[in-house]
């Protein structure tokens, strides 16, 4: 038995040692979001990104994503939108301050460098499972982790029914992410 128990704790030592983590730097990341508005293309972000990853291309049996970003931030450059979209009909940005985002798979794909995350996402109390291809670019000290996906802002109660507002956006990460 203590052989056995030995062993485990062995191969959780080693397990954590391999395992990289890192922390995501706000201000060098970008969370960006596009969105049609009668018919126009309306772009936006958000900033306050907080939250780790574990990422080692050669086990990614522990990777990990575990991120989020101030709600409150929310800025499409017109101060009177994103006033609107702080409101409860919106994001609701009092009763739920941020938007997370934890992985639950990480695998590689086929091309050099790329990978799919699966995981979900929560807004407004609401959490959805989502997958998207990403690429992970090593910069010496971290990782530029790229990626893009989609999501219908009804499935997260942003918004309500509307004619002018599509329900369909895009979202583009780029978070570097440095050593811990």
């Amino acid at each position: 038995m203590k052989k056995i128990i030995g062993s485990l704790l062995f191969f959780l030592l080693v397990s954590t040692a391999i395992a990289q983590n890192y922390l995501p730097v706000d201000e060098n990341s970008t969370v960006k979001f596009t969105i049609k508005n009668f018919g126009l293309t309306v772009n936006g972000s958000f900033k306050g990104l907080k939250g780790r990853v574990t990422f080692n291309p050669a086990d990614l049996s522990t990777a990990l994503m575990s991120t989020s970003v101030e709600a409150t931030t929310i800025n499409t450059g017109n101060g009177t939108r994103d006033a609107h979209l702080r409101k409860e009909e919106y994001f609701d940005v009092i009763k739920y301050p941020r938007i997370s985002f934890i992985s639950t798979k990480i695998v590689s794909s086929a091309s050099g460098g790329m990978y799919l995350m699966e995981g979900n996402i929560t807004i407004k109390g609401i959490t959805k499972k989502i997958a998207f291809p990403f690429k992970a670019v090593s910069n010496g000290d971290g990782y530029l982790l790229e990626g893009t996906f989609k999501i219908d802002r009804r499935d997260f109660g942003v918004g309500g029914n509307s004619m002018v507002l599509s329900d369909k956006l895009t979202v583009t990460l780029a978070v570097v992410a440095k050593k811990s």
